[in-house]
């Protein structure tokens, strides 16, 4: 294991179209981990295997979400002290071997087994993810950087949906994606485990430094003062800034569509509009391909022009008008070129809401203290696996009593609450304000 650890680490930083091809698998492998997980698309024909209720299956996401957070909390450490690509590889390979048994569910019980144990093997490379798209990234532009971040689970359900719309007209059943899905797995790991390698601990702690040498030349660079010197102690120091809680509580508002397709797309679909599975697949690809391609450009856009809170508000309002207008329809049989553009603009409009706003909020952490990054994204995922967890079998409740269309609206609602809240955080001028005050303050301390 040592010798396999040590072929695949790197002690020097790669350079040009090498660290273009290492982040490149850094991306594949984010798409392989939420790629093995993609059971929207089957949901219309699996559930009725399964006997399963639009409740109880609510039920068991919450289960899923809170148990895959947990792992994850373990999973962070091991990255770090084992290296991210030994426990990405394991991992991923582990996963990939649940899913081909996954032909072997029958029912209920052997089917919350199995995506159990698969949650918590997948769980303990969340950290390891982020951490190695930081580490193969770190002189991107942020919003950009972000945004290639985001094209894993975003890339993962576009290829789910992809492959399901065409070939459930062909095999018809669940356990057919299955093995459809266990050999793409395969096809993407293998690159993965031969070629994806890591930075070793020096040369992440020479990044580390480099990047610490350039908040010093802004005049951010952290005092000891402001080193957290407990986990109450750095969330206490975040958690006292109206600013983050306006920008967390926001963004997971805004979600609330982005996760009910995330989770229930297709299911949506075939019970609003009366798609076949296979139909209701093809819309929400076209959903996850306009959102994918959205992330990138938004990204580009958003450092371009240095900008971060009026593109992300721009994108919550069209998001806003579309939905509004779209809410009536459901319920009726829309023709297919119609949904298919309705989805690819919502997908859109999310992309552009969504990477400004991490930016900005990256921003802002640092304007509240450069320690607290690590902090105020824990903070940020916390909330929304929270939303996650009780909105997934509320959603499921109102669409099996009320229809699909009254989700549309609690959706609409968040997006509201979401514009509403980035109109009142600073956006820009927190860092501009910060950057022309603090030099001073930090020369000055410096000095004595």
């Amino acid at each position: 294991m040592n010798g396999f650890v040590a072929t695949r680490t790197l002690t020097e930083y790669p350079r040009g179209a090498h660290r273009w091809s290492l982040l490149l698998l850094t991306v594949l492998a984010s798409i392989l981990g939420a790629y093995d997980f993609q059971l929207a698309p089957l949901l219309p024909i699996l559930l009725p295997y399964l006997h399963m209720s639009h409740v109880a299956y609510g039920a068991f996401v919450t289960f899923a979400v809170l148990t895959s957070g947990i792992s994850a909390f373990f999973g962070g450490p091991l990255a770090d002290r084992y290296g991210r690509v030994l426990i990405i590889d394991i991992c991923l390979g582990l996963v990939t071997c649940l899913l081909f048994l996954n032909v072997l569910i029958t029912g209920i019980v052997s089917f919350v087994i199995m995506r159990t144990l698969m949650g918590i093997v997948a769980g303990l490379t969340a950290g390891a993810f982020a951490a190695l798209i930081r580490d193969m990234s770190p002189r991107l532009s942020r919003a950009l950087a972000f945004g290639l971040l985001t094209i894993g689970p975003v890339g993962a359900n576009f290829l789910a949906n992809f492959v399901a719309g065409a070939t459930l007209p062909i095999y018809h059943t669940w356990q057919s994606q299955i093995w459809i899905m266990g050999f793409f797995a395969i096809a993407m790991y293998i690159p993965i485990v031969l070629w994806l390698c890591d930075l070793s601990p020096e040369l992440r702690m020479q990044i580390m430094k480099t990047e610490i040498q350039a908040l010093a030349a802004e005049g951010r660079l952290p005092t000891a003062s402001e080193l957290p010197s407990s986990t109450s102690d750095a969330f206490r120091r975040l958690l006292g800034h109206l600013e983050v809680w306006l920008l967390v509580i926001g963004i997971t508002a805004n979600l609330t569509l982005y996760f009910a397709i995330q989770g229930f797309g297709p299911l949506m679909f075939t019970e609003a509009f009366h798609y076949t599975p296979a139909e209701a697949a093809k819309m929400t690809e076209y959903f996850w391909l306009a959102n994918l391609g959205a992330l990138v450009l938004t990204g580009l856009v958003s450092d371009r022009l240095q900008t971060r809170k009026p593109i992300a508000i721009f994108g919550a309002i069209l998001a806003s008008i579309l939905m509004a207008w779209w809410i009536p329809t459901f319920g009726h049989e829309l023709p297919r070129a119609t949904m298919a553009a309705v989805a690819s603009l919502m997908g859109c409009f999310l992309a552009i809401g969504y990477v400004p706003w991490a930016a900005q909020f990256s921003e802002t952490l640092e304007d509240v203290s450069p320690a607290l990054q690590a902090t105020g994204w824990a903070f940020f995922n916390l909330i929304a696996r929270g939303w996650v967890a009780i909105s997934a079998p509320l959603s499921l409740y109102i669409a099996v009593h009320y229809g699909w269309g009254e989700w549309v609206k609690v959706a609409l609602g968040g997006m509201i609450i979401y514009i509403v809240a980035m109109a009142f955080t600073r956006g820009r001028a927190a860092a501009e304000e910060h950057a022309q005050t603090n030099p001073a303050t930090d020369h000055a301390t410096a000095g004595g």
